[in-house]
């Protein structure tokens, strides 16, 4: 059987030019990103889910903050990375594609922060991520 070949986004975030690319991120850039977040959306509890959360440093200030945080990401390296990195006990981090449901009613919030919407092939790919997140 010939495995499927993989598409771009798939390889794209493991690749060392990716890490290359934006080296310059960094812990004070996300943490100032997060405060800001949270004081214009008047967050202050709930359960948080960061959408395709790369090495998880968002994810992992939102715990520190006090929020139950889920991150996810399609990169099982960067999911490895923020396993090894960030231990708080209400942080957790996953391997997942943001277009299959995860967990659906479970959060308050989900943040989408950093480049990965339209990415897809067509519309309805695109579109496939947004469906766990909209209101009946």
């Amino acid at each position: 059987m010939q495995e499927e070949k993989k598409q771009w986004f798939e390889l794209w975030f493991d690749s060392p030019l990716y890490h290359i690319l934006y080296k310059h991120r960094n812990q004070d850039e996300a943490n100032h990103f997060i405060d800001n977040v949270i004081k214009k959306l008047e967050i202050d509890y709930g359960k948080i889910l960061d959408l395709a959360c790369g090495k998880g440093r968002h994810a992992y200030y939102l715990a520190q903050k006090g929020f139950d945080t889920i991150g996810v990401d399609l990169s099982p390296e960067s999911i490895q990375y923020a396993n090894t990195m960030y231990k708080l006990d209400n942080l957790e981090f996953y391997v997942h594609d943001m277009r299959l449901p995860f967990r659906i009613n479970y959060f308050d919030y989900i943040f989408n922060i950093f480049t990965s919407i339209g990415y897809f092939n067509d519309l309805k790919e695109n579109e496939k991520y947004l469906k766990p997140c909209m209101l009946d």
